[in-house]
């Protein structure tokens, strides 16, 4: 995803639900998301199977 390869993720780099909760993911609000931040993101929650 890192398509400029700089280490971290702009939200113009990112898609679903991780760019619909960047703010959220951002928790330094640098306007990138770094590895820490990715690995401490919150689980997207999947819709209930019938």
């Amino acid at each position: 995803m890192d398509a400029n390869e700089e280490g971290k993720l702009s939200k113009d780099e990112l898609k679903g639900p991780i760019k619909n909760d960047f703010a959220t993911i951002d928790t330094d609000e640098d306007g990138f998301l770094s590895l820490e931040e990715l690995k401490n993101a919150p689980k997207p929650k999947r819709g209930k199977k019938q």
